[in-house]
């Protein structure tokens, strides 16, 4: 978990995308597409909240996967309420 005034080490750095290539590769989706986008940022989120073994994270990977749909890429996107920024 990090800490305030403590960042993330080169070697978490290395782990964080081990991991993330590991899952990406699992799920036959490319790092640099949308769904390896949201694993990375999963992935980091879950560091930060405490889990730092590689193995957890991939497992914690697998189980959210069950859970939730990551082949919405294809969905449909209305930007009819759409506001502008303050």
């Amino acid at each position: 978990m990090l800490y305030p005034g403590r960042f993330l080490e080169p070697s978490d750095i290395v782990m964080l995308a081990r991991v993330c290539a590991t899952v990406c590769e699992q799920r036959g989706v490319p790092v640099a597409s949308r769904a390896g986008e949201r694993t990375a940022a999963h992935v980091l989120r879950l560091f930060l909240n405490g889990l730092t073994g590689e193995n957890e994270l991939i497992d914690a990977e697998k189980n959210w996967a069950r859970g939730s749909d990551l082949a919405f890429e294809g969905a449909p996107v209305s930007y009819e309420n759409k506001r502008e920024a303050a």
